[in-house]
């Protein structure tokens, strides 16, 4: 993970109101949890093929006024160079229903910024020397304000500070460039200064209209994927990340590890001391689980008192080490009301050991196993070795406590 300088993360989250734990979630795109990134990409290219869409529309309706204002001879080739713009934008549109990834969007972005920026340099070169009329003069002047319209399109995406340094950057250097194109010198005149320090200006203002757009969809996300009892992801959410994260897995050829955790007995924690009570349990179990496992994992409430965690790219042993560790160190001080520790019964499934074609059977599996270790006594957890005939069960007790009554 790339490292921010302190002084930066504590000016930039304070400017923005944005807690420097997720503060570089709003730097770089790489940050971004899965699920988050994966609804990001498709709000991001439904944006982009909409402005597409728009772009072909409207693109080759100026031709007629390209031939009212300029010589026939500029007016033919500008009119071809809109043509080739508007079946840019058409294929620009079909190729954003494309799968959403972070590749595909800077793709998309990258292409709808660069169209009209090569018909701007295009357009600044054919007009270079050409003598114009008051009406075309005007006409030419025109077309100093599409970087702006340009640049101000940032706003309009939900981006990170490295992508709209990414994007605007290339639009300034184009209008510079087109400085040198108009005067055939590399030293600007003071105007052509002041509008560069303007789309400097006009661009730091929509970038910083894109990161807090970008703030307020991940807290419109937070808001309807998270349980609001533990913090961890709901059911609904989980579902499409396994989704997700199922198909990485069969795409790669990565290993990829579910494991269900049921918490023992836990209905008799609302029985005696109260919903509030058994509330207070499950939030600390969340806590738990989202703070002591990998940052690439994913935790899941399930429903109830069932729990959830996704483990990409790692073997069921080392899965099951982490699990057993995890629950082994904090499993003492997770108490119930009455003093006793808080235990789980544990299934855990691989999907190449398990030899599944959907996230659905491999999840089938792992309750299964869950389901084992609630029969061999609680507190445990249970996994298969081998395949088929061969298959051995295995159950692992976690804390050596005394049986707790069912």
């Amino acid at each position: 993970m790339k490292r921010i300088p302190a002084f930066l993360l504590k000016n930039f989250s304070y400017f923005f109101m944005i807690g420097q734990g997720d503060l570089r979630e709003f730097f770089f795109p790489a940050n971004h949890p899965p699920l988050f990134a994966r609804r990001r990409a498709r709000f991001i290219l439904s944006r982009v093929r909409m402005v597409a869409i728009v772009f072909a529309v409207l693109t080759p309706m100026w031709i007629v006024i390209d031939w009212l204002g300029f010589p026939a001879h500029v007016a033919g080739v500008m009119s071809i160079a809109r043509l080739v713009a508007s079946l840019a934008f058409l294929l620009l549109a079909l190729f954003c229903h494309c799968t959403p990834t972070l590749r595909h969007t800077h793709l998309a972005m990258g292409f709808l910024f660069a169209i009209p920026t090569g018909f701007f340099l295009f357009s600044r070169w054919l007009l270079t020397g050409v003598h114009l009329n008051a009406l075309s003069t005007a006409m030419a002047a025109g077309y100093t304000f599409l970087p702006f319209v340009l640049i101000s399109g940032l706003s309009v995406f939900p981006l990170v500070a490295v992508e709209t340094l990414m994007f605007s950057l290339p639009l300034l250097l184009a209008f510079a460039v087109s400085l040198v194109m108009r005067h055939t010198s590399l030293l600007p005149g003071f105007s052509d200064m002041a509008i560069i320090w303007l789309l400097g200006l006009l661009g730091m203002v929509s970038s910083m209209a894109s990161i807090n757009q970008l703030q307020l969809m991940k807290d419109l996300y937070q808001e309807s994927s998270t349980d609001s009892l533990t913090g961890l992801l709901n059911r609904r959410s989980g579902e499409a990340l396994l989704g997700i994260l199922f198909a990485q897995s069969v795409r790669h050829q990565q290993r990829l590890v579910v494991a269900f955790l049921d918490l023992d007995n836990f209905k008799q924690v609302n029985d005696r001391f109260g919903h509030e009570a058994g509330d207070h349990t499950l939030g600390r179990v969340g806590e738990m689980l989202a703070h002591t496992l990998r940052s690439g994992d994913a935790v899941i409430r399930w429903g109830g008192e069932e729990f959830l965690v996704v483990m990409p790219q790692i073997g069921l042993e080392q899965a099951e080490s982490r699990i057993l560790a995890m629950l082994r160190q904090h499993g003492p001080t997770l108490l119930r009301p009455d003093g006793t520790p808080v235990t789980f019964s544990v299934g855990v499934a691989e999907r190449s050991d398990s030899k599944v074609a959907t996230w659905e059977a491999l999840l089938r599996h792992a309750d299964e196993r869950m389901y084992r270790s609630k029969m061999s006594g609680k507190n445990r957890l249970t996994d298969t070795s081998g395949r088929g005939a061969n298959a051995v069960q295995h159950s692992i007790e976690i804390l050596p406590v005394a049986e707790m009554k069912a």
